[in-house]
């Protein structure tokens, strides 16, 4: 996304109305959508204006736009507008108000959209915390509401059932609209009205989507409770959620995939398995959230031991079963996973995993990079160029050496291929820890592996496409004697198994579900490998 600070004027606003009609407050946070003509899809408009309506910030991607300022509001009773100055052009939001709605034009030099933008309640960490939970229906349907920092760090709706996941915008204490998709666009919206407790903890909620289907899901009553368990001297902080029912349970310590992630990546995950009959182990990756160390400085033989102490912990607890004490972990989490299993045989009783490889890290690397840009829509010539000059910057990571011989190539072609970026400097983080991490093989751990595995591919991961990430984890499966394996392909899913047109980074924005069967089937799996005994 392009940021850039903008010159923000309100045009209209706050005068009196006429004709007896109660005057325009555009104060508040305001959110919607742009239909912008041949932009392949409506853009999000986010705009925040100060109880003075005095000040506001404007967040529009397509035009390029972010910022603030001040200006003083003139003009009519309904009508709210904006010019903003920007890279030599002045863009104009300018639309008709009327209470919770905001419709109207945006205006640039060579461009005009529509927008279409609601009213946003504010609402508390309280009150977000208030909703996070698992509801079910009647009908055993299951709804899922918690963080998914993969999106920001606002909780997110997940119907299990349909694999819809939408974001929530409060347009009231017991309102919220469910977005069309994950980011953009917002609308058209479904809503849900919430039941609140009297202890302020929102107790079911009635799902509106559509003109006709209602549903109501009512809180599961799963127990979260604050822990900590230490793996040498890192200290690791987390969340265990214990589900409905009498111990002892069988549970599972969910595994980070790459970067500095906490234990909010793994909201949707985490409760639909506690709704399931499953305790519950996230934690902060070392060095982020809560927890201590350094991610940056950490090889997958360390975090390896970081989510097996975090197994040696729930074996410490008289209401989780030890025997049955499973994995579950996406990308990354697929080279640790492994490494875990193979060092603790007798402590996993089975394992989960969600896209992740068996090639190398540095062929796993080059391999996402030619499905990127090919997706991106790069011609081959492209796609090879693009290659060979990611071959060039592992050599510099893996020798130090050959900085500037990059430095040319990406001088040399960066004005025939624009979007070609631009090298990280030899002394940036990443080079040290990418070259402690290029070489790692998890076949030696995959061959070591006993227990039963469940292992989902996407047919449209750009990050672990299938046709190169399996073959490599069965042969070592086989060579090792495990047949108690499951490989599931989930056709039309991306990475993160959402339902996808061509896998690429670029169509995140506007996708709208999970594949159809990727619950179900791990749910099913999982409930015969959480209720068996050895």
């Amino acid at each position: 996304m392009f940021s850039s600070r903008v010159a923000v004027f309100l045009l209209a606003g706050t005068a009196a109305g006429c004709g007896g009609r109660d005057p325009v407050r555009p104060n508040g946070s305001w959110i919607g959508d742009v239909t912008r003509s041949g932009a392949g899809g409506p853009d999000r408009l986010e705009i925040t204006i100060d109880s003075a309506a005095r000040s506001a910030t404007v967040t529009l991607r397509s035009f390029g736009v972010r910022g603030d300022t001040a200006a003083r509001a003139t003009g009519g009773a309904d009508t709210v507008g904006f010019a903003i100055a920007h890279g030599g052009d002045t863009i104009g939001i300018r639309g008709v108000m009327l209470g919770a709605n905001w419709e109207g034009t945006v205006t640039g030099r060579n461009d005009t959209a529509r927008f279409h933008a609601r009213r946003l309640e504010p609402w508390t960490d309280a009150n977000w915390r208030s909703i996070v939970g698992g509801y079910r229906s009647a009908d055993s349907g299951l709804v899922t509401v918690a963080p998914f920092s993969e999106f920001g760090d606002r909780p997110m709706l997940v119907d299990h059932r349909s694999g819809r996941i939408a974001a929530l915008y409060p347009v009231s204490r017991t309102r919220v609209l469910l977005g069309a998709s994950l980011i953009a666009p917002v609308f058209p919206a479904d809503s849900a009205d919430l039941t609140i407790g009297p202890d302020g903890t929102v107790e079911a909620l009635r799902v509106s989507v559509g003109r006709g289907s209602t549903t109501v899901a009512r809180r599961i009553a799963i127990h979260d409770e604050e822990v900590k368990f230490a793996n040498d001297s890192v200290t690791l902080a987390g969340t265990l959620l214990l589900p409905e029912g009498a111990p002892p349970y069988p549970a599972l310590v969910l595994v980070h995939g790459s970067n500095a992630l906490t234990r909010d990546v793994f909201g949707p995950w985490a409760r639909f398995f506690a709704a399931h009959g499953f305790a519950v182990l996230t934690f902060d990756k070392r060095g982020t959230g809560a927890s201590t160390g350094d991610w940056q400085k950490a090889d997958f033989l360390a975090l390896a031991g970081d989510v097996a102490a975090g197994v040696r912990f729930l074996g410490t607890r008289s209401d989780i079963r030890r025997d049955r004490i499973g994995l579950w972990g996406a990308s990354q989490a697929g080279w640790i996973m492994p490494v875990v299993a193979a060092g603790s045989p007798k402590e996993i009783a089975f394992m989960v995993v969600h896209a992740g490889t068996g090639t190398t890290v540095r062929e796993q690397g080059i391999l996402n990079l030619r499905n990127e840009l090919r997706f991106g829509g790069l011609p081959d010539s492209s796609v090879a160029l693009g290659v060979r000059y990611r071959l060039l910057d592992d050599q510099v990571t893996e020798s130090g050496r050959g900085w500037d011989g990059l430095q040319r190539f990406y001088d040399e072609h960066r004005a025939a291929n624009p979007w070609l970026w631009p090298p990280d400097p030899p002394d940036v983080w990443f080079r040290p820890y990418y070259r402690m991490l290029m070489p790692f093989d998890p076949t030696p751990y995959w061959r070591r592996v006993s227990c039963p595995v469940l292992l989902f591919f996407g047919e449209l991961d750009a990050n672990v496409p299938p046709t190169e990430s399996w073959p490599p984890i069965e042969r070592a499966l086989v060579a090792g004697g495990n047949r108690n394996v499951t490989h599931v392909l989930l056709p039309k899913a991306n990475h993160l198994f959402l339902e996808a047109r061509t896998g690429g980074r670029e169509e995140y924005p506007g996708l709208s579900r999970f594949v159809p069967g990727y619950f179900d089937r791990m749910a099913a799996w999982l409930s015969e490998q959480g209720t068996a005994r050895p």
